[in-house]
């Protein structure tokens, strides 16, 4: 049988991809994988150890396993196997040759010395196209250690001075899915400067006395999806900051936690407008919040336009529906955050408060904001009717209203 030029570039390229993948030292590639050429890289075979006082060696291994996967020649993985294995902060840095995989079986804790963290970030992932991190293992943040010394318990202006558990830097086709973060010292995660970034059936958990906890923080980008996962912590469950364009947040599961925010806004002169959030199909269950929007006094001119919350069920929440334009300080100074095409829609369920909707919008730019459709019914300790709470609005009300309408004060 005669064998062609084009067949024999074929094995010839399959050959070469299979010996790159042997010499970096990536384990047995099942059949089923020769047909994408995926390399996997078990970083016990490359010095990452299991056990206590391997923080600094693990992350200095595992910085090591991670560039020889990112410059292979065909498709590679990274693999946590099961154990648990103490690490230092890393920077997983790209651009990579290919699409990469990270998959977490086991456990990672972090190192619990403060002076470890020089970038505020445990494990950052950095300007990699293709990434994938995925598994059925856990980040755990030993947010424990760090949490007595934040400034942030029992106050909104303060700085961020405690590590990120994971940072996803200038990302772009990103897929994160299946792992638990656990008790980070600060946000679980924080998405920044990234496009077209999903994450997806995800269990992020801290307690609800954690500060500043929050479960995904995203800034500064494009096309972000958080879909179907279970988020309960110290702070916001989801928080939409400044920068960004065509967020959705979708069947999250929130609580304890401050619910899913936009913002908040306009706190430092740089920001930039957001444009179309949708948070859509979540449940919130005794959190502080549930559908939240707030901008500081005193801000930057600003815009965010196109936000609608909706679909959304309230289990007992504190503060279901909130705009909150005097967030953050005491400045006698109204935001300058313009609030425009802002939708709440179906939302329903109970509220310990008796305030179920309150909105306070700016005075320099009072917002127009579509109520439709909503029924919160009041569970608190004292028998009060519901109420809605405004200020600077025009309200438009469409379907059934609960609380029952009311003029807004200027």
């Amino acid at each position: 049988m005669a064998i062609h030029g084009k067949d024999v570039r074929i094995s010839l390229l399959l050959s070469l991809a299979l010996i790159s993948c042997v010499a970096n030292g990536a384990d047995h590639l099942a059949p089923r994988r020769l047909l994408t050429n995926l390399c996997t890289f078990d970083v016990t075979q490359h010095g990452v150890k299991a056990g206590v006082g391997q923080c600094k060696q693990n992350a200095v291994a595992l910085t090591k396993v991670w560039v020889q996967a990112c410059q292979s020649v065909a498709p590679a993985k990274v693999l946590i196997p099961p154990g648990t294995f103490e690490m230092s902060p890393v920077l997983l840095e790209g651009p990579c040759k290919n699409p990469i995989i990270f998959e977490i079986q086991g456990t990672l804790k972090a190192d619990t010395d403060k002076n470890a963290y020089t970038d505020r970030t445990w494990f950052a992932f950095e300007k990699i196209d293709g990434l994938q991190v995925t598994g059925r293992g856990t980040f755990d943040g030993q947010g424990a250690s760090f949490w007595s010394s934040s400034k942030c318990v029992h106050q909104n202006n303060c700085h961020l001075e405690l590590p990120s558990s994971i940072k996803f830097c200038k990302v772009t086709n990103t897929v994160i899915s299946g792992f638990t973060s656990l008790n980070p010292p600060a946000f679980h995660m924080h998405v920044v400067d990234s496009t077209g970034f999903t994450a997806h059936s995800l269990t992020i958990t801290a307690p609800d006395e954690s500060p500043n906890t929050d479960g995904m923080h995203i800034s500064n980008s494009c096309n972000v999806k958080v879909l179907n996962s279970k988020i309960g912590t110290g702070d916001d469950c989801v928080s939409v900051g400044q920068g960004n364009t065509d967020i959705t947040i979708s069947g999250i599961q929130c609580g304890p936690g401050h619910g899913i925010s936009l913002g908040s806004l306009g706190k430092y002169k740089d920001e930039k407008n957001v444009n179309k959030v949708l948070v859509t199909d979540c449940k919130f269950t005794g959190t502080t919040n549930g559908a939240r929007i707030k901008t500081w006094l005193n801000s930057p001119n600003l815009k965010a336009t196109g936000i609608t919350f909706q679909n959304l069920v309230m289990d007992m929440v504190k503060n279901p529906i909130v705009i909150d334009q005097e967030y953050g300080s005491k400045s006698p100074v109204p935001s300058n955050v313009l609030l425009s095409d802002i939708h709440f829609r179906n939302i329903t369920g109970t509220s310990i408060s008796d305030a179920a909707v309150n909105v306070v919008c700016s005075k320099t730019f009072p917002c127009c904001v579509d109520m439709a459709n909503i029924d919160l019914v009041y569970k608190g300790p004292d028998k009060l009717p519901e109420k809605l709470e405004c200020a600077n609005a025009k309200l438009t009300f469409t379907g059934k209203q609960n609380p029952a309408p009311c003029p807004c004060r200027q």
